[in-house]
Parts: C-alpha cells; sequence; structure tokens
C-alpha cells in the first residue's frame, strides 16, 4: 500500500492543511495521535469537529475510553486495517498527527531509524551523575524503567546509562524497545511523510499559548470536570496524565488557580512541542515544509497548501517507483 502522511508540533496547523490535502488529493485521514483515541477528550485533544470529520472521512479517533489501555502496538493494527479498507475503495490514506512513535510503529514496525536525542536532558542527567551517589540513584532508576539495557551496562559506564535515560525521557519508550523495532522493516505500507517545520520557534510557541487560551475559552475546564466526575480520569491512567487535563484537574480538586493551571499547560505544551520538532527532524525520509517565512511571517493556508500538495504528488509518484 501506499499512504502520505502530515505530521508536526502541537499547534502548527495540521488539522486546517490534512482537510485541504485531502480534498486535493482523494484522500481519508488516518489520525495519528495518541490522545484522539479517547472517548469524550475532545477539546483538549484538538480533535477535527463533527463537521471537519463529516468533510473528510476520518479514521482511529474515539475508540476507546479513557482508563482502556491501548499501545503502539494495537495502534499499528488498527492503523494498517483502516489504510486497507481506504485503499480498497481506491482513495490514499493520509496520517495526520504529532505522535512520533505511532506512525513510525506503521512505518517501520517501531521505532525511527535512530532514536532522538536532547541535549539539555542529556547534559542534565550528566550532571546529575557527576558524584557516585548520583551514578548509583541513575543506574537504579535505569534497572526499573529498562532492565535489560542495565543489564548490559555496567553501572559505572555513565554514558550509556544516561543515553539509555535520555531515550526513555524524550519518548517514553525503552532502548531495548528500540533496538528491537529498528531491526525491522514493515511489508505492508510505504509512506511519503511531510513534517511541519519553523524558521522561528517563538512564533510556534506563540500559537501554542493562544491555543491553549482557546481551548479553556471553548470549555476544556467543563470537559475535565465531567471526566473527573465519571471517574474517567483516575490518577494511574495514560488519560489522565494528558496535557491539559492534567493540570485542570489538579485545578478543580484545588490545588491551584485557574490561571496557574493555564500556565503549567502552556509551559508542558510547549516542551511537547520542542520534543517533537526534535523526534521529526530525525525522519530523515520526511520532506519538511515550514509554516513561516525566512522573515518571520506565518504563510496562509493557502499558500501551505498549494505548497504540500505539490510535494506530496511527487512523493505519491516516487512510492510507485520503490
Amino acid at each position: 500500500m501506499r499512504a502520505l502522511a502530515i505530521t508536526g508540533p502541537t499547534a502548527s496547523g495540521k488539522t486546517a492543511l490534512s482537510l485541504a490535502v485531502a480534498r486535493a488529493l482523494n484522500c481519508e485521514i488516518i489520525s495519528c495521535d495518541s490522545m484522539q483515541i479517547y472517548k469524550g477528550m475532545d477539546i483538549g485533544t484538538a480533535k477535527a469537529t463533527a463537521e471537519e470529520q463529516s468533510a473528510v472521512k476520518h479514521h482511529l479517533i474515539d475508540l476507546i475510553y479513557p482508563g482502556e489501555s491501548y499501545s503502539a502496538e494495537n495502534y499499528r493494527d488498527d492503523a494498517i486495517r483502516a489504510a486497507r479498507d481506504i485503499t480498497s475503495r481506491g482513495k490514499t490514506p493520509l496520517f495526520v498527527g504529532g505522535t512520533g512513535l505511532y506512525i513510525d510503529t506503521v512505518i517501520r514496525g517501531g521505532a525511527p531509524i535512530s532514536p532522538p536525542s536532547d541535549r539539555a536532558v542529556r547534559d542534565r542527567l550528566m550532571r546529575e551523575g557527576e558524584t557516585e551517589e548520583g551514578r548509583d540513584r541513575l543506574y537504579d532508576r535505569l534497572c526499573l524503567v529498562d532492565p535489560e539495557a542495565a543489564e548490559k551496562t555496567h553501572r559505572n559506564n555513565l554514558r550509556r546509562v544516561v543515553r539509555a535515560l535520555e531515550i526513555y525521557e524524550l519518548t517514553g519508550m525503552t532502548k531495548t524497545h528500540f533496538d528491537i523495532l529498528s531491526r525491522e522493516v514493515s511489508p505492508d505500507i510505504r509512506v511519503g511523510m511531510i513534517t511541519l517545520d519553523f524558521h522561528n520557534r517563538d512564533l510556534l510557541y506563540s500559537r501554542v499559548d493562544a491555543r491553549v487560551d482557546a481551548m479553556i475559552s471553548e470549555g476544556l475546564v467543563d470537559e475535565v470536570r465531567e471526566l473527573y466526575e465519571k471517574g474517567a480520569l483516575s490518577q494511574d491512567t495514560t488519560a489522565a496524565q494528558a496535557i491539559g487535563y492534567k493540570e485542570l484537574l489538579a485545578y478543580i480538586l484545588g490545588e491551584c488557580t485557574l490561571d496557574e493551571a493555564a500556565d503549567e499547560i502552556k509551559l508542558a505544551s510547549r516542551r511537547y512541542a520542542k520534543r517533537q520538532l526534535t523526534w521529526f527532524r530525525h525522519e530523515n525520509d520526511a520532506v519538511r515544509i515550514f509554516v513561516d517565512t525566512e522573515d518571520g511571517k506565518i504563510k496562509s493556508i493557502e499558500q501551505l497548501s498549494v505548497e504540500t500538495v505539490e510535494v506530496m504528488k511527487n512523493l505519491i509518484i516516487s512510492l510507485g517507483e520503490k
């Protein structure tokens, strides 16, 4: 099968762009977002609206209730099934979302060619390991999150311990899992990917902040409160840790003010956007398309759509030649 993908950080405009691309290239959209799978979590996950979903058919949204378990492997099975269904009707699957692990699981059966890295995270861990006590703490942490990697690494080999912990912090996936999955290649599907990027990261962060304000204005507090009252946001669930939900739950429980919660959401969202940029810049096969111009102006959706459609037409051709 051949498919296309639009990836990139939160608040980069993937939804609007995907609708334009889907119409131009006869696509149906497969969500590639680890939080949009949850029913009832709509505003905080920036799901496509009912109107947008009726304009272009969407798949893998509202799959399960918060509290139910769902893995990247589950996603891959569901995504391949959806792609086959779309292809059988003569349309092109278009993956859209910012969960890098999900799209990589589809493309390669798992991890990207090389795990992402972040110098700030690595330096912080290295500083923590400067003392013998710190090295022991780091190694004990590795034993908890990735015992297989710990078994293969001497506790005094600080660089290897730090690298394994860095991978886990950035991706939520162990180095051991990366090593296994990076040897696998999906025989089912070939994906032509574009990833949205920014020349000026501050422009992205401004969009992130504006989106948080808009979500709160649209009723995110009530959405979180309703989910909490239904028992759908138990502390030990993945859904309860979603950005926006965790912080507003603290507000609902009286642990902070609404302004403080909003500031925490913005901070967490900006950090997440930075991690997403790091991840997708390691996608060597992806074509980077910038949302802003070099002189600091945001491109119009019309301009961005024309540019993206042209690139994706060439991607479709190249996929057919492989």
